[in-house]
């Protein structure tokens, strides 16, 4: 942990010492997820609801998913940029220091200006909570952890995809279809979209898994208490993908010798 913080903390300073332009971005992620959002909600306006679905528990759809996405963007961008390592040659300098090979991916540059997709994400959560009721009041107690479970399913996802580049180079492709698809259709109700899909989602890329069968539960479209165990679930088969993807990939890297 005391790793941690000090790599977080070296990144931190390099990203935030020339200070306008650090503003800058953080509102320009927060503007630009925030239209986004926006093109939601005047769907749903005109609509009413999808698949039963009012456009305020959307939105708190929308808000884990992007919680979780945001904070991986923010500590994790070197999982989104590891082609580059590898491609560099640089991931071997990584090899050799008596660090965590995944912790020194993952801290390799703090993207402070997704601080501005958190708070995007959490000013549309706290809107959908304000206009919504709960039969079970544990939703609030359960929504930390639900939280959490977000950005550690976008995290190991990431790693996942990451991995791909110690066999294809290059991965960006693979990134934007992997990983920024599947996150924005995990923001709509699994029911709108055919049932392989809703799969996928649910057992490959397990987005649904931390919003649409726990927000079944607590906004009483379902009385199955299961659903509140499906992040768990979803935490353990991507831990363990993502393990053995990346310890795959490890075994098979090839030195640049750089």
């Amino acid at each position: 942990m005391e790793l941690f913080f000090t790599l977080f903390k070296a990144s931190f300073k390099r990203e935030a010492q020339y200070k306008f332009d650090f503003f800058v971005n953080i509102l320009g992620n927060f503007l630009g997820l925030f239209a986004d959002f926006l093109i939601i909600a005047l769907i749903l306006i005109r609509f009413q609801n999808i698949a039963g679905w009012q456009l305020h528990q959307v939105a708190l759809m929308y808000a884990i998913i992007e919680f979780g996405f945001g904070v991986y963007r923010l500590i994790g961008e070197g999982f989104n940029r590891f082609e580059e390592l590898i491609l560099s040659g640089k991931f071997d300098t990584l090899l050799l220091r008596p660090v965590p090979v995944l912790v020194q991916v993952m801290l390799h540059k703090i993207d402070l200006k997704r601080l501005g997709m958190v708070v995007q994400a959490m000013v549309v959560g706290l809107w959908g909570i304000q206009r919504s009721t709960f039969p079970n009041s544990s939703f609030y107690c359960y929504l930390p952890l639900l939280l959490l479970a977000s950005v550690i399913i976008n995290l190991e996802v990431s790693i996942i995809l990451a991995a791909m580049a110690f066999w294809t180079g290059k991965n960006k492709d693979i990134i934007i279809l992997g990983h920024y698809s599947t996150r924005t259709a995990a923001t709509y109700p699994a029911t709108i979209y055919h049932k392989l899909f809703s799969h996928i989602l649910t057992l490959v890329i397990p987005f649904f898994t931390v919003s649409y069968y726990p927000l079944l539960y607590y906004t009483g479209k379902s009385d199955n208490p299961f659903y509140l165990l499906t992040p768990l679930f979803g935490i353990i088969t991507m831990t363990l993908l993502s393990s053995l993807i990346w310890r795959s990939g490890i075994k098979r890297y090839s030195s640049t010798g750089t």
